[in-house]
């Protein structure tokens, strides 16, 4: 059962449809805030984060798998006039990128989601203070795709986090984003017919500085005795000067003058990967580091151009949220800025375990593993 009240999220309904009818009035589908639910299940998916941590190999075993690569390869083949389309209209976004979110997203749009979007933003916008702000603009805007007849109510269906159609906007996102391709008078995204879901994807990662000529990513190989501090900081060079420190990229069709960042997400045994500036278009996207080298991982695959070349560290290596909070602690307790102790490996835990590591003289690949958890709980 959820443990939040049901009375509170009354509350918040009954408050919420009184200021958005005080501020927009000519919302005709105002009445229908009176009969949104509470969703349980959004409410679990939000609030109660899993004790492992879902590793960036799972996320590939999973998003990058060869099913994807072959079903990604047919509709790459199925709806070669779609992408060409888009080509046409402006948007200079390679089609094996837009193929690769559509599958990471929605496997090429077969799991949309049924959740109710009004009910999961709702819920969102009532138990989310921190970003309550965001769910109730988009609810807002979800009410605008009402009023203006886009899609009927009981289609109006989405992910359980308010996310929508093949490549999965949020309805504020589709407002200000969605291209109406055919000029059928809508910007569907939820019928069979992924062209304006697609090209509006385009559209948003046109405008978010896409660079035409450039991929997402490209796998690297590192020399040994690597400075493994030059990696996981942001520090961006070109191709051409990471070569002559002996880094080797897998995509040899790089431009030598492009700028990179490299990064060892799953530390020294893991891939490697150099990420160009369209990685952070794909940022823009979806926020999730994982994501976005899955995304590029996936594009690049979709290409025929690239396969792992390293594989993934042994999965015993791989700590959980507790386990990681714990690192977390012991590195504040001794003046490094993890940026919280919250389970999560962010910049500045990357940045601290590196300084960690590099103290005991141990490679700083800014990895927790199990080595750094074993160190950790026996000081």
């Amino acid at each position: 059962m959820s443990s939040y009240p049901i009375s509170c999220f009354e509350e918040w309904r009954e408050e919420f449809f009184t200021q958005t009818r005080n501020s927009y009035e000519d919302l005709e589908f105002l009445d229908t805030l009176e009969t949104v639910c509470f969703d349980e299940e959004v409410w679990n998916k939000a609030h109660n984060q899993p004790e492992e941590i879902f590793s960036l190999q799972k996320y590939f075993e999973i998003l990058t798998s060869d099913t994807q690569i072959v079903n990604g390869t047919e509709k790459l083949n199925s709806e070669s006039k779609t992408f060409g389309t888009i080509g046409d209209f402006g948007l200079p976004v390679s089609r094996e990128v837009l193929a690769a979110i559509w599958g990471v997203e929605t496997r090429y749009g077969e799991i949309k989601g049924e959740h109710p979007v009004l009910d999961a933003l709702a819920t969102l916008a009532a138990t989310n203070t921190r970003r309550r702000d965001f769910f109730e603009q988009n609810l807002i805007s979800a009410l605008k795709i009402l009023q203006d007849g886009i899609v009927r109510p009981d289609q109006f269906k989405g992910s359980w986090a308010g996310a929508m159609g093949h490549t999965q906007f949020m309805p504020s996102i589709y407002l200000e984003y969605g291209i109406d391709v055919r000029q059928r008078g809508k910007v569907d995204i939820w019928g069979d017919d992924p062209l304006d879901a697609l090209a509006s994807t385009a559209n948003y990662l046109h405008k978010h500085d896409w660079a035409e000529y450039l991929p997402v990513l490209s796998e690297v190989s590192v020399p040994p005795r690597f400075d493994f501090m030059k990696l996981n900081n942001g520090h961006e060079s070109t191709v051409s000067n990471w070569q002559t420190q002996g880094i080797e990229f897998v995509n040899k069709e790089v431009p030598l003058n492009a700028n990179a960042e490299i990064i060892s997400p799953a530390g020294k045994d893991g891939p490697k990967f150099a990420l160009f500036c369209n990685f952070k278009s794909i940022l823009a996207y979806n926020p999730s580091r994982s994501y976005a080298l899955a995304v590029g991982y996936l594009a690049n695959c979709l290409t025929g151009k690239q396969t792992l070349v390293s594989g993934w560290p042994s999965t015993e290596t791989y700590l959980t949220r507790s386990e990681l909070k714990k690192i977390q602690s012991y590195l504040v307790d001794r003046g490094y800025d993890t940026g919280g102790i919250d389970g999560l490996t962010g910049s500045k835990t990357i940045k601290s375990i590196q300084h960690y590591q590099q103290s005991r003289g141990w490679i700083p690949d800014g990895f927790p593993d199990r080595e750094l958890y074993q160190a950790v709980v026996s000081d």
